[in-house]
């Protein structure tokens, strides 16, 4: 239903067109009540289908248009600067809808970053650059001059935005054609204050059905777009540099030329160089939490060497590697010590133990606990080494091992294999261990 009112808000353009060529004066009928119906028309139908932010967005638009239609149409020369309001809502409420495209974990919170940082960067340099001429727009007041240039700032800053979000989706026909409306908004708005400034701008012109062609575009929505499974990060890294590198030398003019370009350009140039360094600290401390994740997923718990999932990734690394040995170590005796002392006491041997075994072991070994009292060791080296320093961790274990206030003596049965092509490792291993166990 709701896409019909846009094909017939077309239609009714279409008649405002024809119109306007038959007769080219300004008119009540088509220019202020026509004309803005078409906007209302088009923020009734986002309000019903619950895009609110969207929908209030264009009645704030439609208001200022109303109002500025109706003081045109009574040839006042300049309309209060109260009704630009409305236009100037119409951004922050855009803005405030396509933030709904971002989730809260911190992957979304960087892109959302990124985004503002080249929609920042951007529009700072077009404002200092090729928005230029329409700097001194619209007469002697302060203010006035400051939404002149509020707004195609704006345009550029949306328009930056919303590409930037869509380039992170999966693309559709309705991300297009939204795309396209606000590209088509920001040209129709350039082109307004590039005619107003040489004073050739007057009610009912060709450059208004721009606009509603704009909004018509800009309505359209897809609430069930989803993020592409890899996105180009590299791009995304270009232009992020790219739009920093066009922020600092934004305020870098407006330094060596302060009375040649546009001042405001150093607002969003300001902007988008925080929040560069803000996204910097962000991803910083992800990656932090990340390096920290990754270490507690191979890292065991209770002792601090790796765990079983560490040891099976590097048997993986070595698997046709025949320069490597495996020894697998099963502490003798280790259950007496949980029964009589309890589990507290057993912890506190193992984490000992390992710190033993650690010492004597050579740097190139990788130590790792696979479960209960069992350990494993995958070390580059033959095997006659390989049972030189399986002597050395049995002697490790020489000295008592206090459990309160009591001296235990540990042994442990020690299998050692060398890698072969074929080879299952940990079972070689742990037959060999049996082997060792069986014959004391």
């Amino acid at each position: 239903m709701w896409l019909s009112v846009r094909a017939a808000c077309i239609g009714v353009l279409s008649a405002h067109a024809i119109e306007r060529v038959i007769t080219p004066e300004p008119s009540f009928l088509w220019d202020l009540v026509i004309y803005n119906l078409i906007v209302f028309a088009l923020a009734v139908a986002l309000l019903m289908e619950s895009e609110v932010l969207l929908g209030v967005g264009f009645v704030c638009w439609g208001l200022s248009s109303t109002a500025s239609s109706w003081f045109a149409l009574n040839n006042f020369s300049n309309s209060p600067i109260i009704l630009d309001l409305g236009y100037v809502l119409f951004f922050p409420f855009l803005i405030l809808h396509f933030l709904k495209f971002f989730d809260s974990d911190p992957k979304s919170k960087i892109q959302f970053l990124d985004a503002a940082i080249i929609a920042l960067g951007v529009s700072s340099f077009l404002t200092a650059f090729a928005l230029e001429p329409i700097q001194g727009l619209g007469g002697t007041e302060y203010l006035r001059n400051v939404l002149n240039n509020f707004y195609p700032i704006s345009d550029v800053i949306l328009c930056a935005l919303v590409i930037t979000i869509f380039s992170k989706h999966k693309i559709s026909l309705i991300n297009l054609l939204q795309g396209f409306g606000f590209l088509a908004f920001t040209l129709t708005d350039i082109k307004f204050f590039w005619i107003s400034a040489n004073e050739n701008y007057s009610l009912g012109s060709w450059i208004e059905s721009g606009w509603i062609v704009a909004l018509i575009l800009i309505s359209l929505h897809d609430n069930n777009i989803s993020k592409k499974e890899n996105e180009n990060q590299i791009f995304n890294q270009k232009m992020i540099f790219l739009s920093i590198l066009l922020s600092f030398l934004t305020l870098v003019s407006l330094t060596i030329w302060p009375d040649s370009l546009s001042r405001i350009a150093a607002i969003p140039a300001a902007l988008a160089l925080i929040i560069a360094f803000f996204r910097m600290s962000i991803a910083l401390k992800h990656s932090q939490n990340l390096d920290v994740e990754h270490k507690l997923a191979r890292t065991d718990e209770l002792t601090g060497i790796a765990n079983r999932r560490s040891l099976l990734a590097k048997l993986v690394e070595v698997e046709n590697d025949d320069t490597y040995c495996m020894l697998l170590l099963d502490l003798d005796l280790f259950k007496e010590i949980n029964d009589l002392f309890g589990h507290d006491a057993g912890d506190t041997v193992l984490i000992e133990v390992a710190r033993r075994f650690q010492q004597v072991l050579p740097a190139n070994s990788l130590l790792a606990r696979l479960g209960g009292d069992e350990f494993g060791v995958l070390v580059k080296t033959d095997f006659e080494q390989a049972l030189q320093i399986s002597k050395r961790l049995e002697l490790s274990l020489a000295s008592p091992i206090y459990v309160n206030q009591l001296p235990r003596y540990l042994t442990v049965s020690i299998g050692v294999v060398a890698n072969e092509s074929g080879i299952d490792l940990i079972r070689a291993a742990d037959e060999a261990m049996y082997l060792v166990k069986g014959a004391r």
